[in-house]
């Protein structure tokens, strides 16, 4: 993850807040990112509430919602608030493993924790965890989640 910062937060389990999205039989997970207006080289003007920012959120979302036991948790809630302090490249790998490991620090019940790495090929060389440069260069790039495997 090379220079890039996130930190993330997670409270719950709690009562859900907005009715209309009780689950009788399982957990709702949410997950908010935003970037920090300091993030980057150039100030952002609107650091969440984006396209980019929804669409990662929906990323980091889906992949602690694979790993979180939500049915052991009915009718309650679990908000994830991950936050970019300082972006370099592999922003959403950062962000999902740092999301994994403030659902384990919370004590959440999780299957496996997730991790994620950035992997891109640029000039004949295949790179692993790409900072913003690699990134922006214009070679192919992919991010892998992935569940360690506990039992051997």
């Amino acid at each position: 993850m090379g220079n890039t910062k996130v930190v993330a937060a997670v409270y719950g389990p709690r009562e859900v807040q907005n009715r209309s999205q009780l689950l009788n039989d399982q957990a709702l997970v949410r997950c908010e990112y935003s970037m920090a207006n300091f993030s980057t080289g150039d100030r952002m003007r609107k650091p969440k509430g984006d396209r980019r920012s929804t669409e990662i959120s929906l990323v980091i979302r889906q992949a602690m919602e694979a790993c979180i036991m939500t049915h052991l948790m009915p009718r309650s809630q679990i908000d994830i608030f991950v936050q970019v302090l300082q972006a370099d490249g592999g922003t959403r790998a950062a962000c999902v493993n740092a999301a994994s490991l403030a659902l384990a620090d919370a004590g959440i019940p999780m299957r496996e924790i997730v991790t994620s790495c950035s992997a891109g090929y640029l000039n004949s060389t295949p790179l692993l965890d790409l900072n913003y440069v690699e990134d922006s260069a214009g070679g192919p790039v992919s991010q892998l989640g992935f569940f360690q495997s506990w039992t051997k």
